[in-house]
């Protein structure tokens, strides 16, 4: 499909849209264009692109507050913090937040 390139009022897109004001009284050009396919994420994706989200070094920081505090963790936190965590163990911890998150809100994720 090739893209439709239409000029239309802006008030016809105010239910799908959120429009600024300066826009609202004029007309807009709208391109719909096919986007390609993606594969359903998994729930592993999402945690990953849910910590691509945010600084890795606030993450390390926190993790290294947590274990002076005396905090445990169910994995290897030294090779999390140093990043030497193989890409077995990064799915083992993956799958044991999975778990926790599950538990967390009663039910399976």
């Amino acid at each position: 499909m090739e893209a439709i390139v239409q000029e239309i009022e802006v008030e016809r897109l105010f239910p799908i849209f959120d429009i600024p004001r300066d826009t609202w009284n004029g007309r807009v050009e709208v391109t719909i264009k096919p986007i390609e396919k993606r594969a359903p994420e998994t729930t592993s994706d999402r945690i990953a692109q849910f910590r691509k989200k945010y600084n890795r070094d606030v993450f390390i920081n926190q993790l290294k507050e947590q274990v002076s505090k005396g905090q445990s963790f169910n994995f290897n936190v030294q090779k999390v913090i140093d990043g030497t965590e193989t890409k077995e163990e990064t799915q083992a911890r993956y799958r044991l937040e999975k778990q926790t998150w599950g538990n967390s809100i009663g039910g399976e994720v």
